[in-house]
């Protein structure tokens, strides 16, 4: 697999723990900056328009649509039935290159402790334009969105990253339904 190291919400090797306080919603990783500069860092050697940055499209949509994965990595256990929702977010520069109110672009839906199963991928999505259309995002996020009054007493994500393209054989799981003789 094909990785940009600026595009790691969570960098390989590194396992983040989903275990808080009961409710506590956790953010996965770090803050993506489409500009690679950093949250708080001023973007440098900007061609034309100088005005507060932002893609139409979070990044370039080619042929080969990059896609997010999330994976864990130690299975989740729960004793308040708690669930896990990944939400990718998206905020435009507020001017002072801070994140300005994030958006939702995409979630997984609620995921049950018996679907967090160890190296399990959670949450795959080709790469989505911003929602909404006016949103001009420089700042992604991942965050874990956890019910009130339920907690997981274990848990990690593994890698949360965006690939080139879908690197995985998708299709063993289809259905088996022929018989050769």
């Amino acid at each position: 697999m094909i990785s940009d190291a600026l595009l790691a919400f969570l960098p390989l090797g590194t396992n983040q723990s989903m275990v808080g306080g009961a409710g506590v919603s956790i953010q996965i990783g770090n803050i993506i900056d489409l500009l690679g500069v950093g949250v708080g860092v001023a973007p440098t050697a900007i061609i034309g328009n100088v005005t507060t940055f932002g893609a139409p499209d979070a990044m370039g949509v080619g042929a080969e649509r990059p896609e997010l994965q999330v994976s864990v990595g130690t299975a989740f256990t729960t004793a308040t039935s708690a669930t896990l929702e990944v939400a990718l977010q998206a905020a435009a520069d507020n001017g002072s290159n801070q994140p300005s109110t994030w958006q939702y672009s995409a979630t997984s839906g609620p995921l049950t402790a018996a679907q967090l199963t160890a190296n399990q991928v959670i949450f795959r999505l080709p790469w989505l334009p911003p929602f909404p259309a006016t949103l001009r995002p420089r700042f992604l996020r991942l965050y874990g969105i956890i019910p009130a009054a339920t907690d997981f007493t274990a848990g990690t994500i593994a890698s949360a990253l965006v690939v080139p393209v879908r690197d995985d054989q998708f299709n063993k799981y289809a259905a088996n339904n022929f018989v050769a003789s």
